[in-house]
């Protein structure tokens, strides 16, 4: 067993062994490893220097005073059968510099139309009045007024004034049928109430025949209750005899004294029911009488209600209101005819009056179309003969000497504008505008040289800064820098240039391919070295920075920076940002 103990002793031990010796092997070899990962990184020294500023940009040439060989309008529409020269040909005053085919151009084409289309519309108007004074309804006093001095104001002034009459018989027929609506209202009403007196006499009478009815059927139902209570009373008094008979026949013969008891009991029983009987038939009679009286005083009211309504005046005041209405709608009525009669009279004449204005108006109107189309006529012929004086030539000559800038015309083609040509008139130079910043602006002066950039590509050229203007699209901010150019060169060639020759001296310069940028602005990235256990690591950093003055290869910076201090990176093995590790370049 200790056997067995000691072989796992030696066995943990030489792993343990192993184990540390390939640590140790990583740990002096991570710093190889870890940098052969990394991004390989070229630097500069920051340090002082000189930077000769220069503008660069590029514009493009025009001419200083261009001349424009124009046509008149006769010769636009005219086909170009050969041209002279070529662009950038120089020619002399009196030069032929296109011939052109015969035959009228577009505007004496159009104007001999426009003059066929006048003539047209002139025999058109003509025919339209010959047709409008055939009308029947048209007289010759309408025609002599349309060719005479024909006031349409003086009409309308009528018609107006006429207008005037119609409103205000309207306003009086309107007046006169309300007042003839009101009186025939006003005898309905009366017959209305005449009804309604008529239905209370009615009521009167019917009233007067139903209270007499009742007043007979009252007086037979009281003399029956007489009847009946007298009847009852008799009775009574009969029995009462009995009773006063029966006494005195007990006084007689007191010993019929039992027999004499009996038909005392017998008789008062009856005269008790006769009493009440008599009651009844008394009550009765109370009533019947009550009822009678009432009858007799509705009787009364009814004859006195009858006599009112036949002493009443009511009916005869209305009738009389139905006369006097009657009269008086009568009246207005025929006011009301007579102004119907003055409306139309009024509405006739206003109707003539606007009929007459209507008629000469047109006469005249057409008169003027007439004439106006005659005016057409002369004018369309005045145009067509003064371009028909301008279309006589088949040649175009140059009025100046100059070099051909443009050729707007082309062999077989038509002239469409009347500018066929420009040309750079001799003894006119040519220039040309950049935009700068104003602090660009700062490092130039009126009266420097500019050169061209790759000026292999062009011919030799003489550039001379002239002026130095605010930019008037942005004049806070911008500078308009005009050149004027000398030399082999033409209106709308394209120049690059540099110019600014101004020296400085700088305390911290940087390769332009040290610069960077981004949404922040300008900056560059140093190198900074930090110590660890295993050496130094190199921490890529951003310092922003602001871009003074540059040349072809550096810049002049303001920032963060220590002159002969720091390592500005200027290319890398791969992409890098602010805060990536990097290896230096073994070099």
């Amino acid at each position: 067993m200790n056997e067995k103990s000691s072989k796992r002793r030696e066995w943990v031990k030489s792993a343990a062994i192993v184990f540390l010796s390939v640590l140790l092997v990583l740990t002096f070899f991570s710093q190889t490893i870890m940098n052969r990962s990394l991004p390989e990184v070229a630097t500069k020294f920051v340090q002082n220097g000189t930077i000769t500023s220069k503008i660069r940009g590029q514009g493009t040439v025009e001419s200083g005073d261009p001349y424009t060989i124009e046509v008149s309008n006769g010769y636009v529409g005219r086909k170009v059968t050969s041209i002279a020269f070529r662009v950038g040909d120089k020619v002399k005053k009196g030069d032929v510099l296109m011939v052109l085919a015969d035959g009228d151009g577009a505007e004496l084409t159009e104007a001999k139309e426009a003059l066929a289309m006048a003539e047209s519309n002139l025999k058109d108007a003509q025919s339209r009045y010959d047709d409008a004074i055939l009308k029947a309804d048209i007289s010759n006093d309408d025609i002599n007024t349309s060719k005479g001095k024909f006031n349409a104001s003086t009409y309308r002034q009528m018609i107006t004034e006429k207008q005037a009459q119609l409103k205000t018989a309207q306003e009086k027929t309107a007046a006169l049928k309300k007042a003839c609506a009101d009186l025939e209202k006003n005898i309905e009403d009366c017959r209305q109430q005449i009804s309604y007196e008529n239905e209370q006499n009615s009521y009167a009478s019917a009233r007067l025949t139903t209270a007499q009815t009742a007043q007979s059927q009252a007086q037979a139902a009281k003399d029956e209750a007489q009847t009946q209570a007298d009847a009852a009373q008799a009775a009574v008094d009969a029995i009462q005899q009995e009773s006063e008979a029966l006494e005195a026949a007990y006084e007689a013969t007191p010993e019929d004294f039992e027999d004499i008891e009996a038909s005392r009991s017998e008789i008062a029983a009856r005269l008790e029911a006769a009493n009440k009987t008599l009651t009844e038939k008394q009550t009765a009679l109370t009533n019947a009488t009550a009822a009678l009286e009432k009858a007799d005083q509705e009787v009364a009211n009814a004859i006195a209600g009858q006599d009112a309504r036949d002493a009443s005046p009511v009916v005869n005041n209305l009738n009389k209101l139905i006369s006097e209405y009657s009269l008086q709608l009568y009246g207005k009525t025929k006011e009301k005819n007579d102004a119907d009669a003055e409306e139309s009279r009024i509405q006739e004449e206003l109707n003539e009056l606007i009929s007459i204005i209507g008629d000469v108006s047109t006469l005249q109107s057409l008169q003027d179309a007439i004439n106006s189309a005659k005016a057409t006529v002369n004018d369309k012929k005045k145009l067509v003969e003064e371009l028909q004086k301008e279309n006589g030539g088949m040649e175009i000559t140059s009025d100046i000497s100059g070099t051909i800038m443009s050729i707007n015309v082309s062999s077989g083609k038509k002239i469409s504008d009347p500018n066929v040509m420009i040309l750079q008139p001799e003894g006119q130079g040519f220039y040309m505008t950049m935009t700068v910043t104003n602090e660009q602006a700062r490092l130039v002066s009126v009266g420097d040289k500019a050169s061209l950039v790759n000026s292999w590509y062009y011919n030799d050229m003489d550039i001379t800064l002239q002026s130095i203007k605010p930019d008037k699209t942005n004049p806070s901010k911008n500078k308009m820098l005009t050149f004027v150019v000398d030399g082999e060169v033409t209106t709308g060639q394209s120049l690059n240039i540099s110019v600014g020759q101004k020296s400085q001296n700088y305390d911290c310069v940087v390769p332009l391919s040290a610069l960077r940028n981004d949404t922040n602005g300008d900056y560059v990235l140093i190198v900074e070295s930090k110590s660890t256990p295993l050496g130094n690591r190199y921490i890529a950093t951003r310092v922003d920075v602001t871009v003074i003055a540059q040349d072809d290869t550096q810049a002049a910076v303001s920032g963060a920076l220590n002159g002969w201090g720091d390592y500005v990176i200027t290319t890398a093995s791969a992409p890098i940002k602010a805060g990536d590790q990097v290896r230096m370049t073994d070099n």
